[in-house]
């Protein structure tokens, strides 16, 4: 059953670390920890922030917490399970960035009626992979020709078939599907180019973007 999973392999490794094998833990720490680590640092946080994020991650992802499992027991193979467990990481980053931005605020609203505070620096972290995903596809649909995307949309979305569209754009059916075909390859090899060059650490091929697009939820991505 497992091997019908895209990621058997991952989903076979997580559930032995989630059993308790202690070489398959500290497998899982050893080859994934400096991975996120530096993953962290690449999305501006300190070094003292990736390791405590890092740290924090392994007994979130395997001990249970109150009323719920660990979280690694949301993970389903579905995607890579580095892919995965950068998620988490970068959620828990974005949270404690949001933190310190309210303990700011706080700080800020406490010094009301004294001398005026110099303008605070902004926290911002980089968006989520999904958001990065959304942008990468957006950005491959921008560089399509005006009349291969609206064959696209007439195809994919409207649902016209090949005949019908060969009537419309006056050619053979042959000709449509020839079309389509390089008009998604060009858009699957410039999504994967604009994810690459913003994040060179997200190693992600075009069958992994189109699954985690098909499962995507907050449970597959480790959000609660």
């Amino acid at each position: 059953m497992h091997d019908a999973l895209p990621y058997p392999a991952d989903f076979e490794f997580a559930q032995k670390c989630l059993e308790g094998d202690a070489a398959a833990i500290e497998e899982l720490q050893r080859d994934f920890g400096p991975i996120i680590a530096a993953y962290l640092v690449h999305r501006g946080a300190s070094a003292r922030q990736a390791h405590d994020i890092t740290d924090a991650l392994w007994a979130d992802c395997l001990a249970p917490r109150a009323s719920f499992r660990p979280r690694l027991a949301t993970y389903n193979g579905q995607a890579p399970l580095q892919i995965w467990l950068k998620t988490v990481a970068l959620n828990q980053l974005i949270k404690l960035h949001g933190q310190e931005k309210r303990r700011l605020e706080i700080s800020i609203d406490h010094q009301v009626g004294q001398a005026p505070l110099p303008p605070a620096p902004e926290l911002t972290t980089e968006a989520p992979l999904l958001v990065l995903m959304r942008s990468a596809l957006e950005a491959a649909f921008q560089k399509c020709a005006a009349e291969d995307f609206v064959l696209l949309q007439l195809a994919h979305t409207d649902g016209l078939r090949h005949e019908e569209l060969a009537r419309m754009f006056e050619c053979v059916p042959s000709t449509i599907s020839r079309r389509l075909v390089l008009a998604q390859e060009e858009i699957a090899a410039e999504t994967i180019r604009f994810i690459r060059q913003a994040d060179p650490l997200v190693e992600l091929k075009w069958e992994d973007f189109v699954e985690l697009c098909r499962v995507a939820s907050p449970a597959c991505f480790g959000v609660d």
